[in-house]
């Protein structure tokens, strides 16, 4: 079969041989398609790509798709799947099957078996992840299918399999819905394009099939549409007409079934929806703030006249600063981090003597700062006050109490009535502040999330740093948590 030179003749040959007709619409600005993300991976086979898209969103079959293409136009290729399950290795299997049925038949050398195939001298495995499996032989290809299900530690093993040869360039390519912060797709998508990553976006308006005119009626049916609201709404911001009455998927071409939206969205919480269909970011569910938006919470130019305040947290091994300003209205503006590990208490002393900022009005730390060391006898309070640094806590019950600090948190964030009153400037030393408030963690109890920090935890001392300023600075306004008695 004669290969295809560009994206138009790809596209008719994927629709001639496979059967399919990708999409490559785009409603969402920054978002690419399914096509595109075929595309990029065909004409670039050294780069390595990540498809970050919806549930049922296309991403198995693209990736079956382009697997079948680089082994029909390339020999003595070795590749391997990767799946987050053996549900999903199996459904990726019953593509593959398909392909080798048809557009692959004349390039097999055996029989098309669930774990493995050998095909023009080269071989595809599709494996359920395991250590042993990322300990195998070296491949020239290599899928991670649905990443957020795949360990971390696994999949950090896995980049040792990775091996190009002379006619052949090595590569990864990710395909997963980013189901968490700081999960493994989330790691990954933050570190895109420096980890030298390629990443495809597309959401459910990708990928949706057309909804056809009987169906919403020029508009009338949209009204009794389950998923009518949030259709409308994607239309609405896509025209930059608030007036449009018909949703976005009347424009759509894609191959996620309509109903199976329906029943979707009839099922899940709003956040559930954003995160894992509209992909708007990971899902918030098991977060302490799920309320602290990146976007939301920005502010590249805060006011000039803030009166500034230092909080600290003297964490085992980690000791945070954050510099906050506060302005005549009470709202606060985190404008410096500074996260140290395995420093010792004299040198956070100098480099904070050493900042930029130093007109502070007070300094708030943890009580249990005034510990004292039991070799040096001196606690940390202390050395800071020798150090010309006055440090505050509180010592009342209602403070505390962590529960109460982070509503304090939360109302700063998201305040029962009117804009948010905390926000943060972007840049460099903040970035571990938003990675931080992104991933602070609730804990777990017989499989329900409470509302109580998981102790410990890698991103705790940042949003204690922040607590800490808050119950020192709204104490006289803390909510009280009261237990009760049971006799």
């Amino acid at each position: 079969m004669h290969k295809p030179a560009n994206r138009r003749q790809l596209s008719a040959f994927i629709r001639a041989h496979f059967g399919i007709y990708l999409p490559y619409k785009t409603f969402t600005p920054g978002h690419g398609t399914p096509f595109d993300f075929v595309a990029d991976a065909f004409f670039h086979p050294g780069r390595d790509l990540a498809a970050w898209a919806n549930r049922s969103g296309i991403k198995t079959l693209g990736a079956s798709i382009l697997a079948a293409l680089e082994f029909l136009y390339t020999d003595n290729l070795q590749a391997r799947v990767l799946s987050g399950s053996e549900d999903q290795a199996l459904c990726l299997y019953e593509y593959w099957q398909r392909w080798c049925g048809t557009v692959l038949r004349e390039r097999l050398s055996g029989p098309v078996r669930k774990l493995e195939t050998h095909l023009a001298g080269g071989r595809f495995e599709i494996l359920a992840t395991s250590q042993k499996q990322v300990r195998g032989p070296k491949v020239h290809r290599l899928y991670e299918d649905e990443l957020d299900e795949i360990d971390s530690d696994i999949d950090r093993a896995a980049v040792g399999m990775i091996a190009s040869s002379p006619l052949i360039p090595a590569r990864t390519l990710y395909t997963s819905t980013c189901h968490r912060v700081g999960g493994p797709m989330g790691r990954l998508i933050e570190a895109c394009p420096g980890n030298g990553v390629t990443l495809r976006k597309w959401n459910i308006w990708e990928s949706i099939e057309r909804c056809p005119r009987e169906r919403h009626l020029d508009g009338r049916g949209c009204s009794e549409c389950r998923l009518g609201g949030v259709c409308l709404a994607k239309a609405r911001e896509f025209y930059a007409d608030a007036d449009r009455g018909i949703g976005i998927a009347a424009d759509a071409m894609g191959l996620h079934r309509i109903d199976d939206a329906i029943k979707a969205i009839s099922k899940v919480g709003r956040a559930t929806w954003e995160a894992e269909w509209e992909c708007r970011r990971p899902s918030a569910q098991g977060l302490v703030y799920p309320q602290f938006d990146p976007l939301l919470h920005r502010c590249d130019e805060p006011p000039a006249d803030l009166t500034i305040y230092r909080s600290v947290d003297w964490g085992e091994g980690v000791f945070v600063c954050l510099w906050l300003g506060e302005d005549a209205e009470g709202r606060v503006y985190l404008l410096d981090t500074y996260c140290c590990e395995h420093g010792t208490i004299h040198q956070h002393a100098q480099h904070i003597n050493a900042h930029r900022l130093q007109d502070v009005r007070a300094t708030y730390c943890d009580p249990a700062g005034r510990n004292r060391n039991d070799q040096t006898g001196r606690s940390n309070v202390q050395v800071f006050r020798s150090s010309g640094i006055a440090c505050s806590y509180t010592l009342a019950p209602a403070a505390r109490e962590v529960r109460n600090g982070i509503e304090l948190v939360r109302a700063a964030l998201e305040p029962a009535a009117g804009r948010a009153r905390f926000f943060y400037v972007p840049g460099d030393n903040n970035r571990i502040f938003v990675q931080a408030m992104q991933n602070y963690r609730s804990r777990k109890v017989n499989g329900v999330w409470i509302d109580q920090p998981q102790d410990p935890q890698e991103f705790e001392h940042i949003p204690d740093a922040l607590r800490y300023f808050f119950v020192n600075r709204r104490r006289g306004g803390a909510v009280s948590v009261i237990h009760l008695r049971t006799s």
